[in-house]
């Protein structure tokens, strides 16, 4: 098996992280393999927000935890109610990945970026989280300070997340995948 289909096949949600900063070069070659995501007309519709500051991410999973907390989803308030609540399960790297609003496709082609770089952090020995439960806490009346801060341009929304960082959890190994999604039409 190449190594490509091995990494694919290998790579895996962490939730748990070291403190230790990921390395510039690293930071690096995930963005340029985000930046090779394929998009549709090659729009490119994607801003990148990287964030190394904890203080950032604290006061971002903060705001995000007052809003789940007073959700009618009796989940969210149970999540919330968890002393250790970290949107971004302290993952000391977080990149944003926000979308322009008036392309069609920005859901779709920010995914492929978000995906190529969870396969990239993992061939790097890098654990990853996709994310987007922290986007409460940016939507919501207050988050425009939080936005700002992120440095997302107007005419852009916040679509995904992905936690970065060395894991100190061994995720273990993938459930079982349903087959029976899968129909082949000859």
């Amino acid at each position: 098996m190449n190594e490509t289909i091995k990494t694919i096949l290998a790579r895996r949600s962490v939730r748990a992280y070291d403190s230790r900063p990921v390395e510039s070069e690293k930071i690096d070659l995930l963005l340029e393999c985000a930046l090779a995501a394929p998009t549709g007309r090659n729009l490119q519709p994607w801003f990148f927000s990287v964030v190394n500051s904890r203080d950032l991410l604290n006061r971002i999973s903060a705001a995000n935890k007052q809003i789940m907390s007073e959700s009618a989803e009796p989940m969210a308030r149970q999540a919330a109610s968890d002393p250790n609540f970290d949107s971004f399960r302290g993952a000391p790297l977080v990149i944003f990945v926000s979308g322009r609003k008036d392309a069609s496709m920005a859901a779709a082609d920010c995914a492929n970026a978000v995906e190529n770089m969870a396969i990239a952090a993992c061939s790097l020995g890098l654990g990853s989280c996709y994310l987007a439960g922290f986007k409460p806490a940016l939507l919501a009346p207050g988050g425009k300070a939080l936005l700002k801060e992120l440095q997302v341009p107007e005419g852009y929304e916040p679509l995904y997340g992905l936690a970065i960082g060395y894991a100190s959890e061994d995720p273990g190994e993938r459930p079982a995948r349903n087959p029976n999604v899968i129909a082949k039409i000859d």
